[in-house]
């Protein structure tokens, strides 16, 4: 993705043609384009209250850009940090103060890009804005923020997503290791990676203070850890992608606190890391050095859950001291409950992507649950095709009757590859209709 501003520098060298067209937001007390500082300089920003300001954006991502196979664009330092509270805006034709405005300026800015890039190609547009208010979620990736590495900042950026995420803005996530300050110790570096590797966003990105830069292997000593974690991110991909197609068609979060879905269980209003991803997931992070165990209060569901590792069930409403070994982070999955998983990747091709697991969490008494698996090509617009598969599980004391229905125009590479498994321990007879084919040992 270009890395793309709002303020342009007064050497930057369309300055000039900038100011000739008044597209900058001008002085309190005079026509003159604002100054304000930016980075080690002084410069402009550009008023998009401006239609004249919207369309020279757009001109220039497609020229400067997208002409140049550039296709994605990342809306950076645009919290207009203009000092000047009274500095005017063009206002769509009514003059307006900045310090009434500032919040909209950057949601205008991502909405010249997204149309820009949106009109140029048929795929699906991406975009990262560092910035923004309410409705950014419409154009936008976004994260927390430029964070300092430490085990404080891993702690609250967990916090900071939950609050994010219940504003509508779903689609975020951190700069894994934090992006200022010392370079991450091993322990504190996988257990960032551990903590955010089911969030939408998956970024490790540095700018230390010793030169060096967080990558994957540069602690040779939690390197394999690593690598584990973001292969079972890898596998869990369909599922996240399905509870992301769910966020925008639902308009329900998708990092959860534990009081959303539970919210009978007075337990999950206490003060905790522990959050659902979706519905399904419970994700019990470690966010203090030397932790290697920990207590778990799994919420009164209704159902139960079942160790995502093991397989194990437990019921809801407890709390279990469990391991929290430097390898994984504790998750559970709520019973009742299907979870796709897919290959491992190293490409990312839909045509390589040729199988699919789905896990199958039954209640263990008698109980009927429902869900979707939604899947296209990655670059599908709205209207295009898809696929999409609505699951329904029924089981009783002695059998788990599971109905698979198949939808749409677009075929996945895994279509005949689709495989069913239950928890370890799980005796009932799996018997399985609808108009879809897939494998299990467990089928009668």
């Amino acid at each position: 993705a270009a890395n793309i501003k709002p303020c342009l520098l007064h050497d930057h060298p369309r300055y000039q043609e900038a100011a000739e067209h008044g597209l900058f937001i001008r002085a309190s007390d005079s026509d003159a384009p604002e100054e304000s500082m930016f980075w080690d300089d002084t410069g402009s920003h550009l008023d998009f209250t401006n239609p004249a300001t919207g369309a020279w954006w757009q001109k220039n991502i497609r020229e400067q850009l997208i002409d140049y196979g550039i296709d994605a664009t990342w809306n950076d330092n645009n919290e207009y940090e203009i000092w000047d509270d009274n500095a005017r805006c063009h206002g769509f034709g009514r003059e307006i103060p900045i310090h009434h405005i500032r919040p909209l300026m950057p949601l205008l800015m991502m909405r010249n890009s997204h149309e820009a890039q949106t009109a140029a190609s048929h795929e699906r547009p991406y975009l990262i804005s560092r910035s923004g208010c309410p409705g950014m979620q419409r154009y936008v990736q976004t994260w927390s923020g430029d964070n300092r590495t430490s085990w404080h900042t891993l702690k609250w950026n967990i916090r900071m997503a939950a609050g994010m995420s219940l504003s509508g803005m779903y689609h975020i996530g951190h700069d894994i290791g934090g992006f200022a300050g010392d370079k991450p110790e091993p322990e504190l570096f996988l257990r960032w990676i551990q903590s955010a590797l089911l969030l939408p966003r998956f970024t490790i990105h540095s700018w230390n203070d010793d030169g060096s830069a967080n990558e994957p292997w540069m602690h040779p000593s939690v390197t394999n850890a690593v690598r584990q974690a973001i292969e079972q991110r890898y596998r869990l991909i369909p599922h996240l992608y399905t509870l992301l197609w769910q966020t925008r068609e639902n308009g329900e979060p998708y990092l959860r606190p534990t009081f959303l879905d539970h919210e009978h269980d007075p337990r999950t209003y206490a003060d905790t890391d522990d959050h659902m991803i979706g519905r399904d997931i419970l994700v019990c992070p470690v966010t203090a050095e030397g932790v290697r165990e920990r207590d778990v209060y799994l919420p009164d569901n209704h159902s139960g859950w079942y160790d995502y590792y093991s397989g194990q069930y437990h019921s809801g409403g407890q709390t279990l001291h469990v391991a929290a070994p430097l390898e994984h982070l504790p998750l559970y999955i709520r019973a009742g409950s299907l979870i796709a998983e897919g290959n491992l990747l190293h490409a990312d091709s839909p045509d390589d992507d040729t199988e699919r697991t789905l896990r199958l969490y039954p209640d263990p008494g008698t109980s009927t649950n429902s869900g979707t698996i939604y899947d296209d090509n990655g670059t599908a617009r709205e209207g295009e095709p898809y696929w999409r598969l609505d699951w329904k599980l029924h089981g009783d004391a002695h059998n788990l009757y599971l109905r698979l229905n198949e939808s749409g125009d677009y075929e996945p590479a895994y279509r005949d590859n689709i495989r069913v498994t239950l928890p370890p321990g799980e005796k009932r007879r799996l018997i399985i209709s609808g108009n879809l084919d897939v494998q299990s040992e467990y089928l009668v």
